[in-house]
């Protein structure tokens, strides 16, 4: 299936959801050695699934709304996401940590002005409702 603006606003929210939770589940935590180690890598692999459903999201979003929205490194996002898939073992726990403590905040803000900015043109909206009928 190829991506299709009409489907963009849901893919938004989905990257929106994801970093919340990631939010939820690093809460307390300090720095990566906790983080990799907590309950069993619990935290650590739901973390990892969601920055994966992240980069997926972002793979489903039209060529169209990533070519506007340049403030978003959409190409990285899509390349983490292939080496949590591809190189699960080799993952570095410091970058980890770094691109949910430093990155996923910046990219939540930019993905609410992408949202507030495009549902204010109606674009993102007459393009949900289209895909109703």
């Amino acid at each position: 299936m190829s991506p299709n603006r009409k489907n963009d606003l849901l893919y938004l929210l989905n990257i929106l959801e994801a970093i919340k939770k990631i939010e939820v589940y690093i809460g307390g935590i300090n720095d990566a050695e906790s983080f990799y180690i907590k309950d069993e890598q619990l935290q650590f692999n739901a973390c990892l699934s969601l920055l994966t459903h992240i980069g997926e999201s972002v793979n489903k979003i039209c060529s169209e709304l990533k070519n506007d929205e340049t403030s978003v490194d959409w190409k990285n996002i899509s390349g983490f996401r292939n080496r949590i898939a591809h190189d699960y073992t080799g993952l570095d726990i410091f970058i980890v940590f770094r691109i949910i403590e430093e990155e996923l905040p910046m990219l939540e803000e930019k993905i609410y002005l992408l949202i507030n900015k495009n549902l204010s043109t109606g674009y993102l909206i007459r393009m949900s409702f289209m895909q109703q009928k």
